[in-house]
């Protein structure tokens, strides 16, 4: 992207004296198997949005969310921009609709009152947009803003957000949408840069601002998308209160002009980090590219003059590229500004932070969690946070070194870096889009320590994380008041707010996992879990709003956690036998419902006398798993039922004067 600052004189015929007609923005949010969207849709909105764009009375785009179907494919095709743009408004249900930056009931009064008084009020700015298409399908938009003359706003935090919209989705995937629509309108493709948009120079009264986007389509949105057929819809908004100032549309055109465009695999990485590029760049119908020119470090010096080359950033920092290419006859350059990003790391504990400031709610939970390091402990930590720069300064507390603002996911090489990762999750405005399970098994497989601690955890784990986990399923959405520890070494975590939507976890017969929460009123299933594999890293689980438990209990227990679980080294899992719990416990078996075998533990803080036995529910004697004299520590034993019919079974611990007992099931 490249701005430009147009003198006044250039643009004096294009401003008036009394500022410019303003173009409602309507934006839609909806789903592909969503019942009361296609309803809206057939009933009045289709017709009405139709008739009002034909009237060029406003801009339209439509956002696809991941419910009621996780699988639609306008959403999945592009989730980050989606989940920006919902977590933006704190959407929460669909149909959902925003005129100008206002939420307003789902009737056609409603949003037709909105747009025709959008479209009567003033508007400090105009926006021409230039898009374009070039032969090899490398898209190009220009995007003027133009302030009026004599406009004296006071601006806050104003940014330019681009959509690419195709017309008309026909969709007939039974298996992907089912509310019985086909055709889809204005859907938002992809927005340039991202969802999150470009903060801009506010221009002088009178002046103007120049802004340009490339987008080099990838092979599967060539695939899903009809590249002919796209629109561009800018808006210039608010972020301090979301009014949107002005809006504009214009249809993507053929273009057989010079261009120069390139990419790279990734763009960011863990120093030294080797880049390849790759050129994009297209001549005319008439010519052929026969010079390229690269400066890979803004310094006017001329760094290849290859078409692809190969460069390695050794110094910590962001680069700013560009590349001049030549037919012979013109040239045209095109400079990405901090394209490159060369990373390093000060502390081997990596924060990821998934939690979205844009809902006021959340600001000053996260302030008070993170201030209080609740989620690290007496430990510097770098960070990284999955929505950018949203104001919140992590240097407020000191155990933060290298503060990461990418709103992007974390590539292999720099989560490499660190020995332990810390998931701060929410699924909610788009940190579910970042989470890739296969690289976490691999990170983990590789001898990282990874921990999850997310609300709505179930959407977290794919099948193939599941199954390395040995999860047989998880609840729906519960509430919880405590986080009660089923380990000695831990501490219960009680509740300090509403701590709902949270997905408590039950193990099939052959998991290695180790349940280390419990909520004590769902039955079979664990509020948390670590596992660890011969020869690998270890993977913790703690179910529930991380930010909405006792800041003190959770620092004492992550604390913990890390010292002595998120090891760098694998642990053999015998070495908890050298702890010495405080108190007796016998602990619930694991896993709960099991078939056929299930592990019991139990801990005894002094050399004891110890019997373990197993009873029918009327009493009769089943087995005795225990009978001798134990050493301090804890103790795990695997009881094998493959010979017992299907049932309640209790389990009863003597270890001197402590006696307790439990309940378990066996489901054949």
């Amino acid at each position: 992207m490249k701005k430009i600052l147009l003198p006044l004189f250039l643009l004096t015929f294009l401003s008036t004296i009394n500022g410019y007609d303003k173009l409602s923005l309507v934006e839609r949010f909806t789903n592909c198997s969503c019942a009361p969207c296609a309803s809206t849709n057939n009933s009045w909105y289709n017709a009405t949005t139709a008739n009002l764009i034909s009237n060029r009375s406003i801009t339209h785009v439509i956002y696809n969310v991941d419910w009621p179907s996780p699988t639609d494919p306008m959403h999945i095709l592009n989730a980050a921009d989606n989940n920006a743009r919902r977590g933006y408004y704190g959407v929460n249900s669909v149909p959902w609709i925003d005129v100008n930056g206002t939420t307003i009931s789902v009737s056609q009064a409603a949003l037709e009152g909105a747009v025709s008084s959008g479209n009567a009020s003033y508007s400090p700015f105009k926006i021409e947009i230039i898009p374009v298409r070039f032969s090899n399908n490398v898209l190009n938009v220009k995007v003027i803003i133009i302030r009026d003359s004599s406009d004296n706003t006071t601006f806050n935090n104003t940014k330019l957000r681009v959509a690419l919209t195709e017309l008309t989705v026909d969709r007939t995937c039974l298996s992907c949408c089912n509310n019985g629509e086909i055709l889809f309108h204005n859907v938002t493709r992809k927005m340039l840069p991202d969802g999150k948009g470009t903060l801009i120079q506010i221009p002088a009264a009178g002046d103007s601002v120049e802004y340009e986007f490339s987008f080099i389509p990838s092979a599967q949105f060539l695939q899903e998308v009809d590249i002919t057929a796209l629109s561009v819809v800018a808006f210039i908004q608010s972020d301090a209160n979301k009014l949107v100032y002005q809006s504009a549309t214009e249809d993507v055109q053929l273009s057989n002009n010079l261009n120069a465009a390139f990419q790279v695999p990734e763009n960011l990485g863990a120093l030294p980090f080797e880049v390849t590029f790759e050129d994009y760049s297209s001549a005319t119908d008439s010519t052929t590219i026969t010079s390229w020119a690269w400066d890979f470090d803004n310094d006017g010096n001329t760094d290849s003059q290859e078409p692809n080359p190969t460069y390695t950033f050794t110094t910590e920092g962001t680069y700013t590229v560009s590349l001049t290419v030549g037919d012979g006859i013109n040239q045209y350059t095109r400079t990405l500004e901090n394209y490159i990003y060369g990373l390093t790391n000060s502390s081997d504990i990596l924060v990821v932070n998934g939690i979205d400031y844009s809902n006021a709610t959340y600001i000053p939970e996260m302030q008070a969690f993170y201030n209080s390091s609740a989620c690290f402990g007496n430990h510097n930590v770098d960070v990284w946070d999955l929505f950018g720069n949203q104001g919140y300064n992590y240097g407020a507390n000191s155990s933060f070194q290298n503060v990461h603002l990418f709103n992007r996911d974390i590539p292999n090489s720099v989560l490499d870096l660190y020995d332990k990762v810390i998931w701060i999750g929410n699924n909610f405005s788009g940190d579910l889009a970042f989470f890739n399970p296969a690289q976490v098994i691999d990170y983990v497989q590789n001898g990282g320590n990874f921990l999850l601690a997310t609300r709505l955890g179930s959407n977290f784990f794919n099948t193939e994380l599941r199954n390395y986990c040995g999860i047989l399923s998880f609840t729906g959405d519960l509430q919880v008041t405590d986080l009660v520890s089923l380990d000695t070494s831990l501490i219960t975590m009680p509740s300090t707010g509403t701590n709902n939507l949270v997905h408590l976890v039950s193990f099939n017969a052959n998991s290695e996992a180790r349940p280390i929460f419990d909520d004590l009123t769902t039955n079979t299933f664990y509020a948390g879990f670590r596992l660890n594999k011969q020869d690998e890293g270890n993977f913790i689980y703690i179910a529930g709003r991380p930010y909405r438990f006792n800041a003190a209990a959770s620092y004492t227990n992550y604390d913990f956690i890390i010292d002595n679980w998120m090891v760098t080294a694998p642990t053999d899992v015998e070495e908890d036998d050298k702890i010495v719990p405080e108190k007796f416990a016998l602990l619930q078996n694991y896993p709960n419902p099991f078939n056929p075998s299930t592990i019991i533990a139990y801990n005894i803080p002094q050399r004891s006398n110890v019997s373990l036995k197993i009873y029918d529910v009327l009493g009769k004697e089943i087995a005795t798993l225990v009978n001798e004299q134990k050493e301090a520590g804890t103790y795990n034993i695997q009881f094998d039922a493959s010979k017992l019919s299907s049932g309640v079974y209790i389990y009863s611990i003597q270890a001197g004067d402590f006696l307790e007992s439990r309940k378990m099931i066996l489901m054949k």
